[in-house]
């Protein structure tokens, strides 16, 4: 190694004599088309730029490359100033050529073919109740269901249910109201109106169904349970088949049909509302009523967890107190019953209702400004919200749907 090192440095002494003895100048802009530049040439004996050999006091070579040198002696002096002309003994650093970035290529152009409206395909129409030649159920349109009850009796149950009723038809509905309260058939008594026939004539075959109809304030149909409710337990098959034929041209007339239960936990009173699959629970802000109210749903959950319940809160103090009650009871069924219920409103204690009752017309026409009116109008928004989807016929629903319940219980 110290052989080679000497070497190296005789070898760059030697360089530097001979281009002192040379005295080189190297114009940078002497160039010509057919000469590659100065500054970029590489001597071949020492493949090293030349612009490095006048710019450094050293040169990098290989430890062999001392032998490729050619003697002094050989070089011829050139005067002093004269340019030299190192053509012949430069090679030019290979240039690549620059890549060719790609043109980019204009799609053609393709002209849309045109587009052909396609044909409105026929949409099946809604069907009201039942025709000669019935459509398949899924497509029918049927009337909603609502079965209207409370745990204990003295609530307010039959009078919200008539003006529930009416708030309803205010909203376009067409309504029927169904009194199937056994103990305490008075929605005719809240209407000041005395029907003539009840369902018992329907069921004996004595009348039908349009002459026991009683059309009560905005044109709402009132059928008139009375004694033919709890005859409604020991009919024939054939009984069954006429009320059910009966019932169901009902759904030509109506959107929404509310039942008028009795109170309480009684076998028929849950008949009729988990034949209805939706109830709506009415309740006080009384101890009793809340516990009986709770009590009503748990047995209505335990006998169909699918039953939709919803519940108002009859004669509370504020709006701060019905929203208090409602959301206890929704708590407890949620908790201990692994039941969502679903508040719908509330309705303010007014002294409107009560000489509604003793006038005999529901208080919303006769007190339409009164805080129980605004109420009873925002439980009718809240039942109104329901998409007409989930009320489609499926050959269980509506009025058909609710007495073929029935009648299996």
């Amino acid at each position: 190694m110290n052989d080679q090192a000497k070497k190296l440095r005789e070898l760059a002494q030697k360089i530097r004599e001979e281009r002192e003895r040379a005295n080189l100048i190297i114009d940078p802009m002497a160039r010509t088309p057919e000469k590659a530049p100065v500054e970029q040439s590489i001597i071949p004996e020492i493949k090293t730029p030349a612009a490095r050999l006048a710019t450094k006091s050293y040169v990098d070579v290989a430890p062999d490359v001392s032998d490729n040198v050619p003697p002094a002696a050989e070089e011829t002096r050139q005067p002093e100033g004269e340019i030299i002309d190192i053509t012949p003994a430069v090679r030019p650093l290979p240039v690549e050529p620059e890549p060719l970035l790609p043109v980019p290529v204009q799609p053609p152009q393709i002209q849309p073919e045109p587009i052909q409206p396609e044909k409105p395909k026929p949409v099946p129409k809604m069907v009201v109740g039942v025709s000669p030649t019935p459509a398949p159920a899924a497509s029918t349109f049927s009337t909603r269901v609502i079965a209207i009850s409370s745990g204990k009796g003295g609530v307010g149950k039959s009078n919200l249910v008539a003006n529930l009723g009416i708030a309803l038809a205010m909203r376009g509905k067409k309504v029927i109201l169904l009194d199937a309260d056994l103990g305490l058939a008075n929605i005719d008594v809240l209407f000041g109106i005395n029907p003539k026939y009840n369902l018992k004539n329907l069921v004996d075959g004595d009348k039908t169904m349009q002459e026991i109809l009683v059309t009560g304030p905005h044109s709402i149909k009132i059928v008139p349970g009375g004694s033919g409710i709890p005859e409604l337990a020991n009919l024939s098959d054939e009984q069954q088949q006429k009320l059910l034929e009966s019932f169901v041209s009902l759904e030509r007339e109506a959107d929404i049909t509310l039942i008028d239960t009795g109170a309480g936990i009684a076998k028929d009173i849950i008949s009729f509302i988990l034949a209805a699959r939706e109830a709506l629970i009415i309740t006080t802000p009384e101890p009793t009523a809340i516990t009986d109210a709770y009590g009503l749903i748990k047995v209505l959950t335990q006998r169909d967890p699918n039953v939709d319940i919803k519940i108002v809160v009859n004669m509370v103090s504020s709006e701060k107190e019905g929203q208090e009650i409602a959301g206890r009871i929704v708590m407890a069924t949620r908790q201990f019953l692994n039941k969502r219920i679903e508040p719908v409103g509330y309705i303010v204690s007014d002294p409107s209702v009560n000489m509604s009752v003793r006038k005999q017309q529901p208080f919303i026409l006769g007190y339409p400004g009164a805080r129980a009116s605004k109420c009873i109008k925002q439980i009718a928004a809240s039942l109104d919200q329901v998409s007409t989807d989930d009320i489609q016929i499926t050959g269980r629903n509506g009025l058909r749907g609710f007495l073929s319940r029935l009648f299996e219980r």
